[in-house]
């Protein structure tokens, strides 16, 4: 008996099968691109289930020819392709001929079609790719394709699909973004009766993204526009500050072919570096048009990847177009606000800072805080300049309780027990004196000997032996002790303080309500994440809903963690839920770690000194404050001996 033998046409179209319809999703893809090449203007898709038992594709395109039906069911019939010259530039987003004989071969499909030449539709039904029924029906201009029961024929196929809610999410998805692709065109998503995404059809983009990613940040977008040579691009951009953690919000289209390219997605972050923080990712919408020739679209059986004969020339055209509408708008804020706003460069995800605010001394903060004085009076008795210009407050005109202050803050003078008497100051230093005596009354407590021998009880600490110098930075605090020099990085121990609080119960892991509900917008797939995962999410502190239209409703938040900082922590946590297969103990050890870091204290905020030695003196009290959750030190210490090493005092 012969070993080689030619496969059955139903056994071939299963393994086509394999490779077209991996989901729900990719049905709905390919009946969608179906009813875009046949020149429709209103397309509506319903799904039940996740698609998986029902699926329901309306289209107002030029319809099927009665005697085009049944061909259009063969493995590899197309309308679309005739010669070997037209393979080379391909104008259509369908072409291979294989979806709808692939879809048939693996559900119950029916499909209602008219052309516009004949008063009666034609209807087809399939079961298993072999036809049940053909004859005249009654039926509107256009195609309705209805798909049942997928993969009831290859259970070993429908075990690998996800649940309901995340494959509605795939298929909501390939709705969104053919919507993008095709402005010109109205779409229309129902999903289990219920309405959850639609657009008007009017040609604009932007309307679009209104719908997909919310009012609010689509009107904060920066219009695209550029060329080079044959290439053309027209979209939007985000601003350097409205970022992501991951890239579901880019979205590339080639002729109106939505596609996934590692060209495009470099070309476009590369115009951001320098703008953004390292780690982040802009939102970015491009249209490109380039000459069919140049592209290659056969390349992935899905047609999702494409290959390009000028690689460079696309590259340049999307980012010197991008580029230039960052600088436009920076020349606009500069414009607004008189001076660019500040980013920092080269920072990791790791690192967990955000940019650095303005650096000042707290010689200059101490000065600025006495500036306003009585009217007719002189400046304060001392300036912001370097020491070497400042001559030293006259010690005999100064009152007992101000030393400590002065001292405090690097004003080094000696402590002196005279007290002015009425007349024998000026107007200024009466304004000064009497801000510091109200000032000593209030958060002073009493000093008892001189500020040289007495310093760390200023303005108290929680560890007498050590005494907090102050920052550098505005990001490390640097404390002395009698061995030593402390580092402690605010950020990190602050981050590992709130981790440990919500993982031992002592903060609560129950969040705190909301007075107001938020409204979060996510990708249709987080948003799935987040839903399918919400009892996980409700351990953490979270208590949320579904919002309908891409968004969900949260009606609490963990513990310290800020509303700023809502949407971007649940589309970091949808992501990792959605990239990683791990238990569900691990995934909430990732959750609390993200909400730590968010609600620390970041790197750059100014701290008050009374908030820094308290700080100070609990971090350095706490063993387990030593580093961040994510295993970066906190806390550091050099010695005295090392000190003296370096400086060759001893050998």
């Amino acid at each position: 008996m012969a070993k080689i033998v030619q496969m059955t046409p139903q056994l071939a179209n299963l393994i086509a099968a394999g490779e077209v319809v991996e989901r729900p999703g990719s049905v709905v893809k390919e009946l969608v691109e179906n009813a875009v090449d046949a020149e429709a203007r209103h397309i509506i898709v319903e799904i039940k289930s996740g698609g998986v038992a029902y699926i329901r594709v309306t289209d107002d395109g030029t319809g099927i020819l009665p005697e085009d039906v049944r061909t259009a069911f063969l493995r590899h019939a197309t309308s679309k392709l005739y010669t070997e010259k037209q393979l080379a530039a391909i104008g259509t987003l369908g072409f291979r001929g294989e979806a709808l004989s692939s879809i048939a071969s693996v559900s119950k499909m029916d499909v209602f079609t008219r052309t516009k030449h004949y008063d009666a539709g034609i209807q087809i039904s399939l079961e298993a790719g072999d036809e049940s029924y053909f004859g005249d029906t009654g039926c509107p201009v256009g195609t309705t394709v209805v798909v049942r029961e997928l993969f009831y024929n290859v259970p070993a196929r429908a075990k690998f699909l996800k649940k309901d809610v995340t494959e509605a999410a795939y298929a909501e998805t390939a709705v969104i973004q053919a919507a993008m692709a095709h402005p010109e065109v109205a779409f229309h998503f129902i999903r289990d009766g219920r309405e959850t995404f639609r657009t008007s059809g009017d040609g604009k983009l932007l309307n679009v993204l209104r719908v997909y990613c919310s009012t609010e940040t689509a009107d904060r977008l920066r219009a695209v526009t550029g060329s080079f040579g044959e290439i053309s691009l027209e979209g939007y951009v985000s601003p350097p500050d409205v970022n992501r953690a991951n890239r579901n919000f880019q979205n590339f289209f080639i002729n109106g072919r939505p596609v996934r390219s590692h060209l495009l997605t470099a070309a476009a972050e590369a115009a951001y570096k320098g703008r953004m923080t390292v780690g982040r990712n802009p939102l970015c919408f491009i249209a490109l048009r380039i000459p069919p020739a140049a592209v290659d679209v056969n390349v992935h059986p899905a047609k999702l990847e494409v290959k390009f004969s000028r690689e460079k020339d696309i590259f340049s055209a999307i980012y010197y177009a991008v580029q230039s509408s960052l600088e436009a708008g920076e020349r606009i804020s500069a414009l607004r606000h008189g001076t660019p706003l500040p980013h920092e460069d080269h920072v990791t995800e790791e690192q967990q800072k955000l940019p650095k605010e303005t650096v000042y001394t707290c010689r200059e903060t101490y000065a600025s805080t006495l500036a306003p004085v009585a009217e007719g009076g002189g400046g304060i008795p001392y300036s912001t300049k370097r020491d070497a210009e400042v001559p030293p407050p006259a010690a005999e005109k100064m009152p007992a309780y101000v030393a400590p202050i002065l001292d405090h803050i690097g004003m080094n003078v000696k402590l002196g027990s005279y007290t002015p008497k009425e007349g024998q100051l000026s107007a200024s230093e009466e304004v000064v004196c009497a801000s510091m005596k109200q000032t000593a009354k209030e958060e002073i407590p009493p000093v008892s000997a001189p500020a040289e021998k007495n310093r760390s009880s200023f303005p108290f600490a929680a560890i007498p032996e050590v005494r907090v110098l102050g920052e550098l930075f505005h990001t490390y605090l640097l404390a002395e002790e009698s061995g030593g020099v402390w580092l402690i990085d605010k950020h990190a121990a602050r981050e590992k303080q709130i981790y440990n609080e919500l993982t031992s119960g002592t903060a609560g892991t129950a969040g705190q309500l909301m007075l107001e509900p938020l409204s979060v917008t996510l990708s249709p797939v987080e948003k799935a994440a987040c839903l399918e995962h919400r009892d996980l999410l409700a351990q953490a502190g979270f208590e949320i809903e579904d919002f309908g239209a891409g968004s969900i409703l949260v009606r609490q938040i963990p513990m310290y963690l800020q509303i700023s900082d809502v949407s971007s922590v649940l589309s970091d946590t949808a992501q990792r839920l959605l990239d990683r297969k791990m238990p569900d103990s691990e995934t909430l050890d990732v959750l609390r770690k993200s909400v730590s870091c968010k609600a620390a204290i970041k790197a750059g905020m100014e701290s008050d000194v009374r908030e820094l030695q308290k700080f100070a003196g609990e971090v350095l009290a706490d063993p387990a404050v030593r580093n961040c959750p994510h295993g970066r030190p906190a806390v550091a210490f050099i010695t005295k001996m090392q000190l003296e090493k370096l400086f060759k005092r001893i050998l």
